[in-house]
């Protein structure tokens, strides 16, 4: 039977939230106790969510002879949390996050025969400094299992053309680039003022990727557009300062 609403002035406020979200989850928590709770000024902090979190209060309210309870309850959700372990599951073997109650990958709902696997056993990425440049080494991943709940892998090496297709697309568009920046630096020699000369060096300095420059086959054109845009530019200021 649930309870009657309160009465003005006999409620606690139990606990503060920017946001009206947190607000529900605890109150439905609290409800799952048996103890009747309320969310006051929820509609306020939808309404005012787009100003910020700041100057929004979200209360939740027990009665105040279900105040210590209440704080009991929040009190042990705290120190579960803060007890709890990263797992793996053990039907498709998969780590979880110590939050989680059910595996992500299969469902199966957390219990005594599941191994707690501290956060620090996950695999992490090994980083490694290969001159001036760090790499970053992705974890080995997994052998295919025979477990039939085990999630299906990728293998590595299907990922490869993709990768490979994406660096040529890249090398063909910095190809196109800086046929397009060599032909403007030299009809911008020809043109006074010198607009398409600065819209080049503009090209050059913004635009054109530093990976251009290690390819030897777009060095030296490159190279070139730099030159005929200081001629250009040269020979235009000699050009203005006579008819001037």
């Amino acid at each position: 039977m649930s309870k009657p609403l309160f009465r003005s002035g006999s409620v606690r406020t139990l606990q503060i939230f920017s946001n009206a979200v947190e607000a529900e989850i605890l109150r439905a928590r609290l409800d799952a106790a048996g103890i009747f709770a309320v969310v006051n000024g929820g509609e306020v902090a939808t309404m005012l969510s787009h100003i910020g979190s700041a100057v929004v209060r979200v209360r939740v309210e027990v009665a105040p002879e279900d105040f210590e309870r209440a704080k009991e309850i929040l009190e042990t959700d705290e120190i579960e949390r803060s007890e709890r372990t990263a797992w793996q599951c053990s039907r498709c073997d998969e780590r979880n996050e110590p939050l989680f109650d059910l595996c992500w990958s299969c469902g199966k709902p957390r219990d005594e025969s599941d191994l707690s696997r501290p956060l620090l056993e996950l695999e992490q990425p090994v980083i490694r400094e290969s001159g001036p440049v760090v790499v970053t080494d992705q974890p080995p991943r997994k052998p295919a299992s025979s477990n039939p709940y085990a999630p299906v892998l990728i293998p590595n090496e299907d990922r490869g053309p993709r990768s490979d297709s994406a660096q040529a697309e890249q090398n063909s568009r910095d190809g196109e680039l800086v046929a397009r920046v060599f032909r403007g630096a030299v009809i911008g020699i020809f043109i006074l003022p010198p607009l398409l000369t600065f819209y080049v060096l503009f090209l050059l300095v913004f635009e054109v990727p530093r990976t251009a420059y290690r390819d030897p086959r777009l060095y030296w054109r490159l190279l070139a557009s730099w030159c005929l845009c200081l001629i250009a530019i040269g020979f235009a200021a000699v050009v203005w300062s006579r008819l001037l």
